[in-house]
């Protein structure tokens, strides 16, 4: 929509999620902004919103004198931001009354990519609104400061200067890094598997801290997966308990079964649950030989006098006293990080950036150089195709 004489109307950006959260932010911008805000704001202070100047913070109310209590600030240009409280309602209620004038709604990531000096600072940018962990943000953080484009550069350098084997190198070593940053945003996925009454929903309390799965006595209890998200030394995990597989069960139990044969074939890592109490059965070996990425964690092993027989190694636990756990938890972080990135090391961190950098890879290798240096350009760097600067 256009203002009168062609102008186009203001964008309205809301910059903070949906959700519930303590404040809300929104940012409104262009031609008729500030006065937009004016329409509906009434300051509670001596300061009139007509006379404030840019970075001033003005506090009133929306729309009437005991409306939505809201915090402006005029920003440089034809710019506002206003903060209110973060529930569904105040929000939405100031977007409905700025939309109503006129205004156009805008997504804050499109908004970030118009604005981001290029497409890996704009991916960056997104990728931190949703690091989970501290240690997530340092990584995602040294590649918004430029670490990751600084690496892309490099590369294109080394290709105009004909070091062709020089730029396969420099990809060969982003590429290696490449598995461990898609899972900066995701999470890595443990999946909990083993007979029933083995201890995965005791197991997997233990490592939260708190109960999370349902625990009964008899076996079987776990039917569906039960998931749930932690960190263990600074990395966001998904741990995944799943239904008991045995050889012997009814049509429900055999749904669940199969759902956690699918889980553990895709997990980051599987945690092979066993009793300590009974015998290494045949089917945990074919589970062992069945999924490469396994930890082994017997379980009950406060009982494991109980029987004599031979186990592969593992991590010996007793889940209803934590006991080994900690130690478990170490262990699923030193079989999942293949490596802990140094401060300003490029890491690209989304499947899109990996995806170019094997295109590009594949260029080189076929001697295409200046293909693989235009695509990195193009793509990374946010250059126009027809442009020959790196």
């Amino acid at each position: 929509m256009s203002m009168p004489g062609g102008q186009k109307s203001p964008r309205l950006i809301p910059l903070s999620g949906g959700g519930y959260a303590a404040l809300a932010s929104l940012r409104l911008e262009g031609n008729g902004a500030v006065a937009r805000v004016g329409e509906f704001l009434r300051p509670s202070g001596s300061l009139s919103w007509s006379r404030c100047q840019v970075g001033d913070l003005v506090f009133g109310h929306w729309g009437a004198e005991d409306g939505e209590e809201v915090v402006a600030s005029r920003l440089t240009g034809d710019a506002v931001e206003i903060h209110c409280h973060g529930g569904l309602v105040s929000r939405e209620q100031l977007i409905e009354s700025l939309l109503a004038t006129g205004c156009q709604l805008m997504n804050w990531e499109d908004w970030i990519m118009e604005h981001a000096a290029d497409p890996i600072e704009a991916a960056a940018t997104n990728a931190l609104t949703r690091a989970k962990t501290t240690k997530v943000a340092m990584v995602l953080h040294d590649q918004l400061r430029g670490a990751f484009r600084e690496a892309v550069v490099r590369i294109v350098d080394h290709v105009g200067k004909g070091e062709n084997r020089e730029a396969e190198e420099s990809l060969d070593h982003l590429l290696a890094k490449a598995r461990f940053g898609s899972h900066l945003i995701s999470g890595w996925r443990v999946v909990l598997v083993g007979h029933p009454n083995v201890g995965k929903s005791s197991l997997l309390n233990a490592v939260l801290g708190y109960e999370r799965s349902i625990v009964l006595s008899g076996p079987g209890t776990t039917r569906d997966m039960v998931a749930a998200t932690t960190a263990l030394d600074g990395w966001p995990v998904e741990l995944v308990d799943t239904a008991g597989v045995r050889a012997e069960a009814e049509a429900v139990e055999e749904a669940g079964m199969r759902l956690a044969i699918h889980e553990a074939t895709d997990a980051d890592l599987v945690l092979l649950v066993s009793d300590a109490s009974r015998r290494w059965t045949d089917q945990e070996k074919r589970w062992q030989r069945q999924f490469p990425r396994t930890l082994i964690v017997h379980n009950k092993w406060d009982l494991a006098d109980a029987v004599s027989t031979e186990r592969p190694e593992g991590v010996e636990t007793i889940a209803t006293t934590s006991s080994g756990v900690d130690r478990l938890c170490r262990q699923i972080v030193s079989r999942m990080i293949d490596f802990t990135p140094q401060s300003q090391e490029a890491v690209p961190f989304t499947d899109a950036q990996a995806k170019l950098l094997r295109q590009a890879q594949r260029e080189l290798h076929a001697g295409e150089g200046e293909r693989a240096a235009d695509l990195l350009k193009v793509e990374l760097l946010g250059h126009r195709r027809c442009s020959q600067n790196t």
